[in-house]
């Protein structure tokens, strides 16, 4: 029996475009794919995140005013020389949760992190904190031995240093400006002796005044105006907010060129939204709010009709509709275009209203970008974004989702190097029926030369844990998927299984180019797929692929890892982070 993936039905092209999925349950009694080529390293020395506190990755953020313990906040990278890294235990052995008390020089601590060099552990704070502090040396737990140097960096920069300690060093306090700082990473190397009984303590680590709106800078919290209308181009910034989920925070009424930098928009409804728009949005924070009107989302980060030229690079996106843009009417041959570059994006959130501070059991289909209808692009680029939803936070269907819409043949759109880590249903563990995934091509109407998408190239992108699809070609003509790495343990952050788990590439034509001879030169090849789905017996089968539709044009798609698990995915996100910093990228608002 052949794995059959989930049936979609579309309805005519709208503003929303609403989507339904009808999942199949049946799972086939072998793979489709053939074994692994790989099996899974020693997980000691991987990249370890606590899943069994519900922390881990998808504890970041959860930041509270004033003053927040590390240990009680969820990390967004980890790596440890030994084991895992440890919450208010010092290092122990090479379990989780094998440590002692936390303890330095005979003095006690119920709070701290236990890492043992080589270590590194990041924070994401999003400028909110405005100090870091710690007690800091070597565990009693190995006596006098271990040399180990504590190091502080905050965005890159390096904040402190301890220099050499050892098991008999006398306990150092750290405090450090973090002001506007968007990262915090403590580092522990060894003393240049090898690692041997390096346990290493951050006793008491803590972050202080902290704010949970906005960023903290050495002003103080963010102050916001009433909601800006602009009409006239130039270049424009500050702080605007509506309250209003029917007024957006900044309105755009001119088809001149327009720049907003250095801004932060906050508000039920759209944040930023225009017709007939030349847009540059950069360095600038949004931020949706529940509308506490029943059955309504929050809006969109952007939302642009009848697109002149769009340039979103280098913001940070929280729980908004993301990016939505119908139809494109600019001239290429002007160097008018739409370029998605570098943004930092937590939690696309369709969730709907239900009145009274919380979200009913349904969403609209937002995605962290949407073409509707995006035809004729020239030099478009949809590329190094960072795109992270939480189960329970979120609720979104495809991360990247293209609708009838093309580039040209000779200037194709490029989607490609965005980490997208996590599509989810609102009831994640038990929903089969939800069709979100991490980017789809060729989606809608595919009977006409009008209507069907084309010319899409997919590379270099790392997709994780985004339920039904890593990556779909779904209709349309000439889309290559090549070199991108798709990952998903099958499982929830706290363990549990992802009921809509489906299949990391699928190729379909299920919309019927074929029959209006407009499905031809898809490609897929060369992709690293680990896809892991569970049974209800308990056992597992990789779902690497599923190529209905294509044969000879996909070839070389290979198992990276088997099985996948949690630790693989974070080691997959530090991977990417590892590369565009390499690159020279620096994602989200500089």
């Amino acid at each position: 029996m052949t794995h059959v993936p989930p049936v979609r039905f579309r309805t005519a092209a709208l503003l929303l475009i609403p989507l339904a999925l009808a999942a199949c349950s049946q799972a086939p009694s072998t793979p489709p794919v053939s074994a692994a080529n790989g099996t899974q390293a020693d997980t000691a020395l991987l990249p370890w995140t606590a899943t069994d506190d519900g922390l881990g990755e998808f504890g970041a953020l959860a930041l509270v005013s004033g003053e927040n313990k590390l240990s009680a906040l969820g990390w967004t990278s980890a790596t440890n020389g030994y084991g895992p890294a440890e919450r208010n235990k010092s290092n122990g052995g090479s379990a989780a949760g094998d440590g002692r008390t936390l303890t330095l020089n005979g003095k006690t601590y119920s709070s701290g992190l236990g890492v043992h060099a080589s270590s590194s552990v990041t924070f994401t704070l999003d400028g909110k904190c405005s100090t870091f502090a710690s007690d800091i040396g070597v565990d009693d737990e190995v006596g006098s031995s271990g040399s180990v140097v504590f190091q502080v960096y905050a965005d890159g920069t390096k904040l402190y240093d301890s220099g050499t300690m050892t098991g008999s060093s006398s306990t150092k306090s750290v405090s450090v400006s973090v002001a506007g700082k968007k990262e915090l990473r403590l580092v522990v190397t060894d003393g240049g002796n090898g690692a041997s009984s390096d346990h290493a303590d951050w006793a008491n680590a803590r972050v202080l005044s902290c704010t949970t709106s906005g960023n903290v800078s050495s002003s103080g919290d963010v102050t916001y105006k009433a909601p800006l209308v602009i009409t006239k181009g130039g270049t424009y910034t500050g702080n605007y907010r509506s309250t209003d989920p029917s007024i957006p925070a900044i309105s755009v009424k001119t088809s001149e060129p327009v720049i907003i930098e250095n801004a932060n928009v906050k508000g039920p409804g759209n944040l930023i939204s225009g017709f007939r728009m030349q847009l540059t949005v950069r360095n600038t924070r949004g931020y949706g709010v529940n509308p506490n009107i029943s059955g309504r989302p929050t809006g969109r980060f952007i939302n642009s009709e009848d697109t002149l030229n769009l340039s979103i690079t280098n913001n940070y996106l929280e729980g908004t509709g993301g990016i939505y843009v119908r139809n494109f009417i600019g001239k290429g041959s002007s160097g008018q275009t739409i370029k998605i570059l570098r943004n930092s994006v937590r939690n696309i959130d369709g969730r709907l209203s239900n009145g009274s501070g919380g979200y009913q059991n349904a969403f609209r289909r937002y995605q962290f970008v949407q073409f509707n209808t995006v035809r004729g692009l020239v030099n478009a680029e949809i590329a190094w974004n960072q795109v992270i939803n939480e189960p329970g936070k979120s609720a979104l269907e495809e991360n990247i989702n293209m609708y009838q819409s093309t580039g040209t043949s000779g200037s194709r759109v490029k989607i490609h190097d965005n980490l997208i880590w996590g599509a989810y249903a609102i009831n994640t563990a038990t929903d089969t029926g939800y069709a979100g995934g991490g980017i789809l091509l060729g989606d809608g109407d595919g009977s006409s030369s009008s209507t069907a998408g084309g010319y899409f190239d997919v590379y270099g992108n790392t997709i994780i844990s985004t339920s039904n699809q890593g990556i779909g070609i779904s209709g349309g003509h000439d889309h290559k998927v090549y070199n991108n790495r798709i990952v998903s343990s099958g499982l929830l952050p706290d363990g549990r299984k992802i009921a809509a788990q489906n299949v990391g590439i699928y190729v379909w034509d299920m919309y019927g180019s074929k029959a209006g001879g407009n499905w031809y030169n898809n490609t897929v090849f060369d992709n690293k797929i680990a896809w892991l789905r569970h049974r209800t017996d308990g056992s597992t089968f990789l779902n690497n692929t599923w190529f209905k539709d294509c044969s000879s044009t996909c070839y070389n798609n290979t198992t990276l890892i088997n099985p996948p698990t949690l630790v693989t995915e974070t080691t997959e996100h530090a991977a990417w982070k590892t590369r565009a910093a390499s690159a020279g990228h620096t994602i989200g608002v500089q």
